[in-house]
């Protein structure tokens, strides 16, 4: 009920950012890039990330990757079952539903996690996390809400993962 009354309030707003950016901001070669950083943090992709740290030697890492991966889709996926927000082009699955980014929450997990263990990299992972959410409203597969929930979600996750799951 109050995500609905607050999406009453921001829908004006939400929707003129979502036309700017995925309308009026297109650019042919900036298509190409956003593409490929979707495609960068879809959930396939993300059991690479642990996989690697795993045949690095750093199980721990992997660990809290993997735990992190499995809390976030699964808040990712009941969010979207019981939202089941309209992406913004089209039909869709109940559980592919636009509320909230998938891709988003999985890549700020990701950098919260890499980035706990490893701060000088902090910047660019978030970097490369915006740029995540943003593809995700430049190719039109959601709205600006659903891209600032998914981070937050991802970053919950990292939080919760890393203090859990830290032998430090």
């Amino acid at each position: 009920m109050v995500f609905f009354i607050f999406l009453q309030a921001v829908c004006p707003t939400e929707d003129t950012l979502f036309l700017t950016i995925h309308e009026k901001w297109q650019w042919k070669p900036a298509s190409y890039l956003m593409q490929g950083i979707s495609v960068s943090a879809h959930p396939a992709v993300e059991v690479c990330a642990p996989a690697v740290f795993f045949l690095r030697g750093r199980e721990d890492i992997g660990e809290q990757n993997i735990c992190g991966v499995i809390g976030c889709y699964a808040a990712v996926v009941s969010l979207k079952t019981l939202i089941n927000r309209q992406r913004p082009h089209g039909e869709h699955d109940r559980w592919d539903s636009s509320f909230p980014s998938g891709h988003t929450a999985a890549a700020f997990l990701q950098s919260y996690v890499i980035g706990y263990h490893y701060p000088g990299y902090r910047i660019p992972l978030y970097a490369y996390a915006t740029a995540v959410g943003f593809s995700r409203i430049y190719l039109g597969k959601h709205y600006p809400t659903d891209v600032i929930v998914g981070a937050a979600i991802g970053l919950i996750a990292g939080y919760l993962t890393t203090r859990l799951l830290n032998s430090d």
